[in-house]
């Protein structure tokens, strides 16, 4: 685990590197501890709260290549839960009719509906049953 605190970044471009987000993070805030980019989200570690404050005072929704990025601290998910990716959803389902569809299977912690394809949703371990 990096030392300092964690940010969590997103609707981060798919053409955004982790060499432009290291300098983009640091003019804002100062030095960059690390950076974990993964497709269309990314954690930024900073030295201080004070540092991470600067970076979401100044960089959520920022515009990086068309995109408002998203800058907020990063939170664990709650213990007793499973984090599930849905793919190939229409475009036009909501955060809402997701959670909606997965509430009749358990309480829904979190659910977000990333670039409006990509849903996903936090819930408690659900037994699975079926294939």
């Amino acid at each position: 685990m990096r030392p300092g605190i964690k940010l969590f970044v997103g609707n981060v471009p798919e053409e955004a590197t982790a060499e432009e987000l290291s300098e983009l993070f640091a003019g804002a805030a100062g030095p960059v501890l690390g950076i974990a980019l993964m497709k269309q989200f990314a954690f930024v570690h900073l030295r201080d709260e004070a540092a991470a404050a600067r970076a979401i005072s100044q960089l959520n929704g920022h515009q990086l290549h068309g995109r408002r990025i998203v800058v907020e601290p990063s939170r664990p998910r709650p213990t007793n839960t499973c984090k599930i990716f849905v793919g190939n959803v229409s475009a036009a389902c909501t955060s809402g009719e997701l959670r909606s569809l997965f509430q009749q299977y358990g309480p829904v912690v979190e659910c977000d509906v990333v670039k409006g394809t990509a849903p996903s949703a936090a819930c408690p371990t659900w037994p699975i049953t079926g294939a």
